[in-house]
């Protein structure tokens, strides 16, 4: 488990399925995605039963601290205990009275922190599509840096798009959280863990 000022970011359990379908029925929540349409219940626990399966995903949980209310997801993909590298694919706060706060830049630097410091991540990537001008300032805001464009390497809704892609280094990072540098707490594996 992870805690911050305002958040609780745990590993997701089977019975966040039912908040991960609803919120990802909502257009205002998928629209960036990389998914062809809504995900229904069915779809988001077929895909949950994968993930558990799957040491190079990861599916954790965004809750309020002061409610304890499930409030939004991180999706982790593409764990490369070889490399030192990882992938956050979705990550969103899907309660929209809870948007607008900074939670969504909390929660990043959380899951960062986790990467350089927990994991013995190297290197942590995200990307976009090109008109998410939300979503391009606040991974800016916390340190990516623009590595380039995917030519036609997303699709949604049967189309491909264009994504830009970001990442940042752990010296980079540490770079901008001096008081955090060095700081490896430990080198485990990202999967067994229960945080």
């Amino acid at each position: 488990m992870i805690t911050t000022d305002n958040l609780i970011i745990r590993k997701a359990s089977f019975a966040d399925c039912d908040d991960f379908a609803r919120w990802e029925s909502r257009e205002n929540v998928i629209q960036h995605f990389c998914i062809d349409g809504k995900r229904d219940l069915d779809a988001v626990i077929d895909q949950f039963h994968k993930v558990t399966h799957d040491n190079s995903r990861m599916w954790l949980t965004i809750l309020d601290k002061k409610t304890r209310n499930a409030i939004g997801r991180v999706g982790i993909t593409s764990i490369d205990e070889i490399n030192d590298s990882m992938d956050l694919t979705i990550i969103y706060i899907a309660d929209e009275s809870m948007r607008g706060k900074g939670l969504g830049s909390e929660a990043i630097e959380a899951v960062l922190e986790l990467a350089f410091t927990r994991f013995g991540m190297h290197r942590v990537s995200l990307d976009y599509f090109l008109d998410d001008d939300i979503g391009a300032h606040l991974y800016s805001k916390l340190g990516f840096r623009k590595e380039g464009i995917m030519v036609r390497a997303g699709k949604q809704n049967g189309q491909y798009y264009d994504l830009q892609l970001m990442a940042i280094l752990k010296e980079e990072w540490e770079a901008l959280h001096p008081e955090k540098a060095g700081k490896t707490v430990e080198n485990v594996s990202p999967q067994p863990i229960d945080y």
